[in-house]
């Protein structure tokens, strides 16, 4: 039977590490066998671990690209029932899709976590394709820095720079719209 396909996205700072992070816990408690893989450019706090903004954390394989975790995992539900994917927007698209599929096909089920925007309010392309093959979608909301409000976007503090700039509350905060402007 083919496994199924869930992902949390929203903006930075709504808790989307913490939700994956409670999905592993509970797969652990249920004595499942689990794997955890987050790109190698999330080095924001450890290389090896998926880190909250409030510190929690959790072990994982950090990916250089598929091949890199090709070489050290096979997937077969002897080995694994859940794999977990941190921060998929910065995943390479049409690899991260072919080999979800793999997974999938092999029967072992699939939890991602990601942006589905970038500070600029535009699709981040992998996240995009993700959700459009989902079972299940869960969209979550921080609070705005201005007024508090449900946050659904990502501000830059800095204006410029490239798309892709890994960082943390020193780079970015969550925004409402009235608040937002894309950087």
């Amino acid at each position: 039977m083919r496994g199924t396909l869930e992902t949390i996205v929203g903006a930075m700072f709504a808790g989307k590490t913490s939700e994956l992070l409670k999905r592993i816990l509970w797969a652990k408690h249920q004595n499942k066998k689990i794997l955890v893989i987050k790109p190698i450019i999330d080095n924001r706090y450890a290389q090896s671990k998926i880190i909250t903004h409030n510190d929690l954390s959790h072990d994982c394989f950090a990916m250089k690209n598929w091949q890199h975790v090709k070489d050290n995992f096979e997937f077969n539900k002897n080995n694994y029932n859940v794999v977990f994917l941190d921060e998929i927007q910065f995943m390479e698209m049409s690899d991260t899709i072919k080999n979800i599929e793999k997974i999938l096909d092999a029967g072992i089920d699939v939890v991602c976590a990601g942006l589905d925007q970038d500070s600029r309010g535009k699709p981040w392309e992998t996240s995009s394709m993700v959700l459009g093959l989902s079972d299940k979608i869960l969209k979550i909301y921080g609070f705005c820095n201005v007024c508090g409000m449900e946050a659904t976007k990502t501000f830059r503090k800095t204006e410029g720079g490239e798309r892709t700039k890994v960082g943390a509350a020193n780079i970015y905060e969550p925004r409402c719209l009235k608040h937002w402007e894309p950087r």
